[in-house]
């Protein structure tokens, strides 16, 4: 998920401001076609509860959490909508980064498998073939806390690791994988064209472990600009709380926004929006899950503190 980083965020500075009272700010989505990561910001861009909350927002989509994480470094990015391994990768990496309001906290990912396959879910996986994105990602993580809660030895299962969810999703299809790990929306997708079924969340593995999506930013951008931090999270409250109130709404969004097909964006709001989260608590343990589990994922050599990825200055 993360390539090693030695430099520090930019911290401290005051983002620039247009006009008297709103505040110029660039928010970075982890995943700019993800449906949980890119939705609040872009019901809030819609819906002008940025600019209610004089929040100037300038949205910038990423691919990878890796490319996130580099430019918040750098400076060019001022808050991160992420994933919440990002800000723990960052912290073991030495990246001053820390989480500091809730997105989503279950995990959303499922086990997709074959649409005539008898595998009922991660505890029937011994022995066989299970993609993911990559050695080190979040698909792999999950696997492995998700084979750990149902008592399967990791080292029964062979990962294979296939890149994007279309490369995956092929390579179900061809029989190079006995199931695979990814997002609700894949799983929904494979079963609308009838080339696969989901055949356990990874959430009914693992329980409430996970800290899945997260708002992130530098420690000194956190302790300086408090009140623009604030506005913003009233700024996500408004547009989670729409989500939740307005679906024909929000299908209509993540159609124009995220290109996705209206029958799969109408299930993908109905398996979701319920979670998404209108205060922003952090699920503590599922964050220092991710921490806990860097070495085995191989991402660094030990557990960051918790203090370097994570800030109270919002938690209620």
């Amino acid at each position: 998920m993360l390539v090693s980083l030695t430099a520090g965020c930019s911290g401290g500075t005051d983002p620039g401001t247009s006009g008297d009272s709103t505040t110029a700010m660039k928010i970075g989505l982890v995943q700019g076609q993800d449906f949980i990561h890119a939705m609040p910001a872009r019901v809030a861009e819609a819906q002008g509860f940025f600019k209610k909350e004089g929040i100037d927002a300038s949205i910038v989509d990423f691919t990878s959490g890796s490319d996130l994480t580099k430019a918040m470094a750098g400076g060019s990015i001022d808050v991160g909508a992420a994933t919440g391994l990002e800000p723990v990768s960052a912290a073991a990496h030495d990246v001053d980064l820390q989480a500091f309001w809730g997105i989503y906290s279950p995990s959303p990912m499922v086990l997709v498998v074959g649409p005539d396959s008898k595998i009922s879910g991660f505890a029937d996986l011994k022995g066989t073939k299970i993609g993911i994105s990559r050695v080190g990602s979040l698909t792999d993580y999950i696997v492995r806390a998700a084979l750990k809660a149902v008592g399967v030895d990791f080292n029964s299962v062979t990962e294979v690791p296939l890149g994007d969810p279309a490369s995956t999703i092929a390579g179900l299809a061809k029989g190079d994988i006995d199931s695979f790990v990814l997002p609700v929306n894949f799983g929904l997708t494979v079963e609308a064209e009838g080339t696969g079924k989901i055949a356990q969340t990874a959430d009914d593995a693992i329980g409430d472990t996970d800290q899945f999506a997260i708002l992130m930013a530098s420690s000194g951008y956190i302790s300086s600009n408090k009140d623009a931090l604030t506005r913003l999270t009233t700024a996500y409250t408004e547009a989670i709380q729409w989500m939740k109130d307005n679906r024909d709404g929000t299908v209509a969004l993540a159609v124009d926004k995220l290109g996705m097909k209206e029958d799969i964006a109408g299930k993908t709001y109905d398996a979701l929006v319920p979670n998404f989260s209108t205060d922003g608590k952090i699920n503590l343990p599922g964050l220092t899950g991710y921490a806990d589990a860097l070495p085995e994922l191989g991402i660094a050599d030990s557990s960051p503190a918790q203090s370097a990825y994570y800030s109270d200055a919002f938690q209620k």
